[in-house]
């Protein structure tokens, strides 16, 4: 499945402080290597995002260290204050206002395929609400026809939060499902779930962590 063309749509992903980032990884992994991989695991998903998309792309995060990628791969850089995930993603939501769509994807989703995200954005062309909801009730995916259709709610529970949210704003959400896509990476158990499906930059790192994978990859990734 391809992308829309020239569908007025934009792609955000909000990643924060790469010092502070993915804490749970603190008893396995020191913080430059865990700064490593958070940067790793953002640059994976925009790679994917632009196999398919050739539209706007927006990074928000209060840390410069991820301009660089960002800018190689096209995408506007917003630095917000750190102050939380939701305020942003809405500093991003509001900045792309005018926009008739946005695809909201997670910094931490370096297993996300082609597929998905061709699937994701054509979604947007219908007004209201989709969400890929991840195994513990998170929110993997967020798309929002318009952006300011229901405001994000990220965290536990977040999938039921924007199912309610688009419910009282009186507008469609859809549930959406990938069998690739059913967590995020927040621990090196989570990593090992999904090692043979990250793309380059994270794997260039999975010899020098701590988990046990086989030492070649069973397929390349589509």
């Amino acid at each position: 499945m391809t992308a829309p063309l020239g569908a007025d749509f934009v792609v955000i992903t909000a990643v924060k402080d790469a010092g502070m980032a993915k804490s749970r990884l603190g008893p396995d992994l020191d913080a430059g290597t865990r700064r490593s991989l958070v940067i790793a695991m953002v640059d994976d998903l925009l790679s994917t995002v632009r196999e398919v998309w050739q539209g706007r792309v927006v990074v928000v995060s209060p840390d410069p260290v991820y301009d660089a990628i960002a800018h190689e791969h096209g995408a506007t850089v917003i630095r917000d204050n750190g102050t939380g995930y939701n305020e942003a993603i809405t500093l991003a939501l509001d900045a792309v206002r005018g926009a008739a769509a946005a695809l909201v994807l997670p910094g931490d989703l370096p297993h996300a395929d082609v597929n998905a995200v061709a699937t994701l954005l054509n979604a947007l062309t219908e007004p209201g609400v989709t969400i890929v909801a991840a195994e513990d009730g998170g929110t993997l995916a967020l798309g929002l026809t318009p952006p300011d259709v229901i405001a994000p709610a990220f965290g536990p529970q977040s999938a039921l939060a924007h199912a309610s949210a688009a419910a009282s704003a009186g507008v469609r959400a859809t549930m959406r499902q990938f069998p690739g896509l059913t967590h995020d990476v927040d621990t090196l158990e989570d990593l090992a779930r999904v090692w043979d499906r990250v793309g380059e930059a994270t794997t260039a790192l999975l010899e020098h962590l701590p988990i046990a994978v086989p030492p070649v990859r069973s397929a390349p990734r589509e």
